[in-house]
Order: C-alpha cells, then structure tokens, then sequence
C-alpha cells in the first residue's frame, strides 16, 4: 500500500567504504527480502534497503528520490485517497512516532491485478542508537494467508460430500435472513433424510452408504447456483437446502425436483434409495432464523410419518 514507489537504486543515510563496518550493515540490510525504511519524527525517508526500491519497481511505477521523500506523507495522501486500511496504518504510524505506544503491526492486502498479496507492517523506534529515527518494515505474508484461506475453505465443508457443513450454515444462514428481511424477499428451506438409510449401510456396506450420500449431495449441490442458495450436509444422511429470496412455491418445485431426481438414482452398489423432504418459507420479520429450521424439521417429520418418499410444506396446524 505505501510502498508503491521505485528508484534506480538503494538509497541510505552516508555512503560508505563497501569495506567498512557500516557498509557491511548495508549488505546485511539489502540482503533481506523484507522492505525495510528508516523515517524521522517528521516522516523524512534517510533510508531504503533494495527489496524497498524492488517492490516499486516490480509493480511499474516511477522512480523516486527516496531520500527527498516523506513517509508521513505518503501515509496521509493514501489518507485522502480512501484507500482501505490507510486510516488504521497511519494512526498506529503516528502513535508509534509520538511515543504513545512502543510498536505498531498491521497486516492489510495489497493486490495486483496477477495475483491476491498480503503484508505485514511493523513499526518500531531504533531503539539503542537514537530515540529520533524509527524503522519501518514491510513483510510479504501471502503464503501464510493463503494456507490460512484454505485451513479455514476446508473447515466449512464436509470432507466426504464436499457440501458446507454445518459451521457454515450458521455462519451463512443469519447474513442471508438479513438480506431478506432488508429486501422483503422470502427465504426457503429445503430439509431432506434419505430413507431406511441404516438398511443402505447394513445390507450393502459403509462404501455403499457413502456413494449413496455423495449422489443426493450432488443433486442438492446442482440447485445452489446463486450467492443467496447453499447446500449443506446437515448431519448423517440429512441434508439442508438454503434459498434465498424464493418463494414456497419456487421451492416446492425445486424439492420436487430433487425427489424425483433421486427416486431416479439407481447404482450397483446400493439399488435405489428415496427420500423424505420437510419444507419451510418465510419472509424474515425478527432475528429469529432459528425457527424457520424447526418448521422444515417439522415438515420432515410428518413426511416421514406419512408415508416417506415425499414433500411435505410446514403448515401451523401440521401435526
């Protein structure tokens, strides 16, 4: 973010003997992959390793004379300009430079149009030679957030159906009730069992039980296509539909759809299976989301209590 500048070459404070102890410390300095600046009180640049002047450079943009550059301003103008965490890196810039705090961290992104970065921005005074100069350090961070992405991608999802587990459904459903209750719009939930699946599992197998739940999985997964729609393993064999902004009869057909697609399911290894589903649509008018997951548990049952193989609607006087 702040260090989208370039020159033609490394910028320090003295030039010294390539020889001599402080040009040894430069070679340390430009040596690290970190960018890394020295700044006085009032912002001045006095120094700039080379992974500093590289970065600028790397990113296409036009040289500077670091030397005759204000850090400070740089952090201000980015300020004005409204860039995405400016406001936070300049406050912490400035409390550490006032002395109001010891050091400052703040990781922020800082994309390219070939790919998602990420650094961490640490600030700190030079403690030990001078309580006027303060260092500046930018580390690249992408790969920790990365892996950081997917640790936390691969905890929303079932391993074994690749549908949002539950975790994800609690963090989605809320956000999306919202959405349409700002909007007015109805919500459907789509709840599902595969019947006599114990019998799957004790007459041909676990491996059968698992094709059996990865079939209905994909079916469901087929009718999630939209950013307000997700499929969820719910537990076992039950699986949850969300659908936002879509009204019962919508999502009366989509059921019945996905009944019959999976009545039409046949494999070698387990035959065929059906399913029961519990339905349940509503217009958001309270924070209360949790009941509209009771009424689809509710519409469930009394598929499976008449009959199984079926839709049924929640209704209030359904018994």
């Amino acid at each position: 973010m702040f260090v989208n500048y370039s020159s033609t070459e490394s910028q320090r404070l003295n030039s010294e003997p390539h020889g001599s102890a402080a040009g040894f410390s430069y070679a340390i300095l430009d040596s690290i992959e970190q960018e890394i600046a020295v700044i006085q009180k009032d912002g001045q640049i006095v120094y700039v390793n080379k992974a500093w002047v590289r970065f600028g450079a790397n990113n296409g943009l036009p040289s500077v004379d670091w030397l005759q550059s204000n850090y400070l301003d740089i952090c201000a103008h980015a300020v004005l300009s409204d860039e995405p965490e400016a406001r936070d890196i300049y406050a912490g810039l400035v409390a550490v430079i006032q002395g109001m705090q010891s050091d400052f961290s703040y990781e922020y992104p800082c994309h390219s149009p070939q790919e998602k970065r990420w650094f961490l921005m640490n600030v700190v005074g030079l403690t030990g030679h001078t309580d006027d100069l303060f260092v500046v350090i930018h580390s690249n961070i992408t790969q920790r957030k990365l892996a950081e992405q997917e640790v936390e991608r691969l905890s929303l999802l079932d391993p074994l159906t690749g549908l949002a587990n539950r975790r994800h459904l609690m963090q989605f459903l809320p956000s999306e009730w919202q959405r349409n209750r700002r909007d007015g719009t109805p919500l459907s939930l789509i709840l599902l069992d595969i019947d006599d699946f114990k019998r799957i599992n004790d007459r041909h197998g676990h491996v059968a039980g698992d094709e059996c739940l990865k079939q209905t999985a994909g079916l469901i997964a087929n009718n999630a296509r939209r950013p307000g729609d997700l499929a969820v393993r719910w537990g076992g064999e039950e699986f949850l539909l969300v659908l936002g902004n879509t009204p019962q009869e919508v999502a009366l057909h989509i059921a019945t759809g996905i009944l019959d697609g999976i009545r039409r399911l046949e494999s070698d290894a387990y035959g065929c299976c059906t399913v029961s589903i519990g339905l349940s649509s509503s217009i958001p008018a309270d924070d209360n989301f949790e009941a509209l997951i009771l009424q689809a548990d509710s519409a469930l049952y009394l598929a499976k209590k008449e009959g199984k193989n079926r839709v049924m609607r929640y209704t209030p006087d359904a018994r």
